[in-house]
């Protein structure tokens, strides 16, 4: 690595306990962006998709298949759901946003483009831009008083008649004792941060809201760390993202809960076991709608 790209890198990223993470004091993002992070990211990407059986939930698959389409991904991290936009609607045109540069430049479709940005301050586009907006999963990345302003940002870029959609997750539910104690604490991290951890019963009320959307839809499927599903494959994904997120969430939580990293091993692992033995679930909520023309 030449001395550019080794200063570009300091800049852009900094490393907790052996973990990348960005840079940017202005953001509230507190997972890392590494290469673990990354490769769960796609799972979770392919999770979701399977969950729901589409990438998307509002009408939008005819108006991707138009050339000059243009999308727009906010928050697209390792750019998983654009690079599957891109390749399934090649006439399109996709482009990621987020605070950090990790997107795989091996694998990216020639109709993609990342664009830095951060949404809490003005995305850098004109106003209507976009056919379809997407954002999914910044639970931990916006702040609860930002978000009116966050989805105003998205519905200016978008173009009258074009589709917004957001999607969140929720915490777990019929969680065992050391799960429960896992995500209370994550809930207050996010707390302290100013974040909402129970943002998905909040999109549909901010789209609402709003003042220029009509059509408002929403959609909940629970996704289950149990063996509910008749799908041997897919469990063991679900559970694979979990410990993915327990990884990724250590450097933070470990810290909070204070406990050793041997310590919050041996609980990331009962918290695994009691997931599957109570059912445990969390629900994926979308939520979309038009603007109006």
């Amino acid at each position: 690595m030449d001395s550019q790209n080794t200063q570009s890198e300091q800049t852009e990223f900094r490393y907790i306990d052996g973990r990348r993470f960005h840079n940017v004091e202005t953001s509230m993002y507190h997972l890392p962006n590494d290469d673990n992070e990354t490769n769960r990211l796609h799972l979770q990407h392919f999770l979701i998709r399977y969950l729901y059986q589409s990438n998307f939930s509002a009408p939008v698959n005819q108006i991707l298949s138009k050339p000059g389409a243009k999308v727009l991904d906010v928050g697209c991290g390792a750019a998983s759901w654009s690079f599957d936009i891109a390749t399934t609607y090649p006439l399109a045109k996709v482009i990621g946003l987020d605070i950090s540069p990790y997107q795989s430049t091996m694998i990216k479709p020639k109709n993609f483009e990342f664009v830095k940005g951060n949404v809490q301050e003005r995305l850098p586009f004109d106003d209507n831009t976009f056919d379809f907006v997407f954002q999914r999963y910044l639970l931990f990345g916006i702040t609860k008083e930002k978000w009116p302003h966050v989805v105003n940002e998205l519905v200016r870029v978008l173009r009258p008649g074009g589709f917004l959609e957001l999607c969140e997750p929720s915490g777990p539910f019929e969680a065992g004792p050391i799960t429960k104690r896992f995500w209370d604490c994550e809930s207050e991290i996010l707390e302290e941060r100013g974040c909402d951890f129970d943002l998905y019963q909040k999109i549909e009320e901010y789209a609402r809201n709003q003042g220029q959307l009509e059509n408002n839809k929403k959609e909940s499927k629970r996704c289950y760390y149990g063996t509910v599903y008749n799908n041997v494959e897919f469990n063991k994904a679900v559970l694979n993202n979990l410990n993915y997120a327990y990884a990724s969430l250590k450097p933070i939580l470990s810290k909070k809960l204070q406990v050793s990293d041997e310590e919050y091993d041996e609980l990331a692992k009962i918290s695994e076991k009691e997931s599957v033995e109570h059912n445990t679930y969390y629900h994926i909520v979308r939520v979309y709608a038009s603007k109006v023309i």
